[in-house]
């Protein structure tokens, strides 16, 4: 894939900028991997799952972005001035393939603590993953030509947003289905969710478009900063709030850990 990374010469601060970029999504992940694994204990088996999901999205992403920040400092050489492009190129490919992984775990993590089960679980999870695929590979097949022919750029990406609009609004629905069966006084904290992912999921697709409107070394650096900051919160932050809410519906539904953890945590505060 012919990014317009690859198009410019940059300057140390820029170069580092997107390097130290790329090592703190690596970061992020991996200190989130041991915060859901340490809270998995507390989770009831009813909710379980949604927090596994959490940890195979903070792997599945963390070995991405490990790649990503490896290949960055690859690619180019410093000449004395600028750092330059070297033989081997950069790709943004690979971000697309972990979406492909990421996104249906992120989705069906969401429809477990809404309480679905059965039948409407799976029914509801297969239309989300095909429609989050869709959005996925309509947009890598439209950055394979942000260099070439931003026409094709600006198609492709409108396809995809169709997929994402679809996505969106049966994310949307299925909150507004389920809201109420929510325990724990947790349905503040799921609309909450449902606006992270909103502002979270919108990053993405201005990230895409930095070829059509800022096409030089600073705006490879907005796109890098816009897909630190989407990949942190829709996974870091969002697998945060899934955990709080499936914590708090395992305490109201009489999860002796759940109580515990949570009792803890109340005490510790009136403490402090």
């Amino acid at each position: 894939m012919n990014n317009i990374e690859n198009l410019f010469d940059y300057s140390v601060g820029q170069f580092e900028a997107i390097d130290h970029l790329l090592t703190m999504g690596v970061g992020a992940h991996l200190a989130a991997l041991v915060f859901f694994l340490v809270c998995s204990q507390f989770v009831a088996p009813k909710y379980r799952v949604a927090t596994a999901l959490s940890c195979i999205v903070m792997v599945s992403a963390g070995l991405i972005l490990v790649s990503q920040a490896g290949m960055w400092t690859d690619a180019f050489a410093f000449n004395g001035s600028v750092y330059e492009l070297q033989d081997l190129t950069f790709s943004n490919g690979y971000r697309y393939v972990n979406w492909m992984v990421t996104i249906p775990c992120l989705l069906t993590q969401l429809l477990i603590v809404l309480n679905f089960t059965g039948s409407t679980l799976f029914k509801k999870a297969t239309y989300l993953i095909l429609a989050a695929w869709g959005m996925i590979i309509t947009g890598y097949i439209g950055q394979l030509y942000e260099v070439s022919d931003i026409s094709q750029l600006y198609i492709w990406g409108a396809i995809s947003t169709v997929f994402f609009v679809i996505m969106n609004f049966i994310v949307g629905t299925s909150i507004a289905t389920a809201k109420s069966t929510l325990l724990g006084g947790t349905q503040s904290t799921i609309m909450k969710i449902f606006w992270l992912m909103m502002f979270a999921w919108t990053l993405y697709p201005i990230a895409y478009l930095v070829p059509a409107f800022m096409n030089n070394a600073d705006g490879v650096v907005v796109r890098q900063l816009l897909f630190t900051i989407a990949d942190i919160s829709s996974k870091v932050i969002y697998g945060l709030m899934i955990t709080y809410v499936a914590i708090h519906q395992s305490a109201a539904s009489g999860y002796l850990p759940a109580q515990q953890v949570l009792g803890r945590l109340a005490t510790d505060k009136k403490a402090a």
